[in-house]
């Protein structure tokens, strides 16, 4: 799977491909959001939900490592 054809998926079917066959790399917090991050075959999906509510805000792919610096302090 190719990131524009994840996107593409409507949003529970992205939630579902990434809980069945994504792996989870780390999550962080900031401010009132909350980020968690996969790895999705040979690219990379950012989650960003409202810490309060739960409610998911964006979905986001990337092949960038640059994108990955946030998370530097909580990949082992």
């Amino acid at each position: 799977m190719k990131p524009n054809e994840f996107t593409r998926l409507p949003v529970q079917q992205q939630l579902d491909t990434l809980y069945f066959t994504g792996d989870v790399l780390a999550n962080r917090y900031e401010g009132d959001e909350i980020y968690l991050l996969y790895n999705l075959h040979s690219f990379y999906v950012e989650l960003r939900y409202n810490a309060f509510t739960s409610n998911l805000k964006e979905v986001s792919t990337f092949h960038d490592t640059d994108k990955l610096e946030p998370y530097l302090p909580y990949l082992a």
